[in-house]
């Protein structure tokens, strides 16, 4: 038997074992909004979508109906995870899981939504899609906006930009006092290394040696 959207919406509220009025409190609607969405008087818009599906930790496919799954990991990543495989080199599997991890730990932090976090990644995928299109290892097209005339813009000023303008919009909902001793997974740990390593390895590069005499 299909299920409806507001079925589904109400349902989990009540796994959750919350109140109308709490629920419509954190997701940041009015309570007799919440009840409209859950009796299927009012259809809700995308945005709402997105973080009822962040709050109750589904996809949006389960919250529409369109699935039995809760959330959109399939068996070959619950499989990843559950390996015994060593996530001591970038592989693309550990990058992969380090995204779900990072994924994960901030939505848990309460304070970015699923709208946010979608600009943080969207963002840092879109420059890897530059990079790599301007490369000729992704086709030219697939750069959207930046692609014009055979061309990619892709100078240092633009990608600079782009990070700038993805981290001013999450910035206001960075959390200052996160879990200090909660214990780093193996996979970000890779992650982090790599990167701080070939970071420092391009910069000793391009950077000339200072002479004695500058620092005397």
């Amino acid at each position: 038997m299909e299920r409806s959207f507001p079925v589904i919406l109400s349902e989990l509220r009540k796994e959750k074992g919350i109140s109308q009025k709490e629920a419509a409190h954190q997701l940041g609607i009015s309570q007799a909004l919440l009840s409209h969405y859950e009796k299927g008087i009012r259809e809700c818009g995308q945005s709402f979508l997105i973080k009822a599906a962040d709050y109750y930790d589904v996809s949006c496919d389960y919250l529409l109906g369109r699935t039995v799954e809760k959330n959109s990991i399939n068996t070959a990543a619950i499989e990843m995870f559950e390996s015994e495989d060593a996530d001591d080199k970038p592989t693309p599997q550990t990058l992969v899981k380090a995204s779900m991890l990072l994924t994960h730990a901030m939505r848990n932090g309460n304070r970015m939504d699923g709208i946010d976090l979608n600009i943080l990644f969207s963002v840092a995928l879109y420059k890897i899609i530059l990079l790599q299109a301007n490369a000729g290892n992704l086709p030219k097209t697939w750069a959207g906006r930046a692609y014009t005339d055979g061309e990619i813009c892709c100078n240092t000023t633009y990608l600079g930009g782009i990070e700038l303008v993805a981290y001013n919009a999450i910035k206001p909902h960075l959390n200052p006092n996160p879990d200090a001793d909660a214990p780093v997974p193996d996979a970000i740990k890779t992650l982090v290394s790599f990167a701080e390593e070939f970071i420092m390895r391009n910069l000793a590069e391009s950077i000339p040696p200072m002479p004695f005499e500058f620092l005397r």
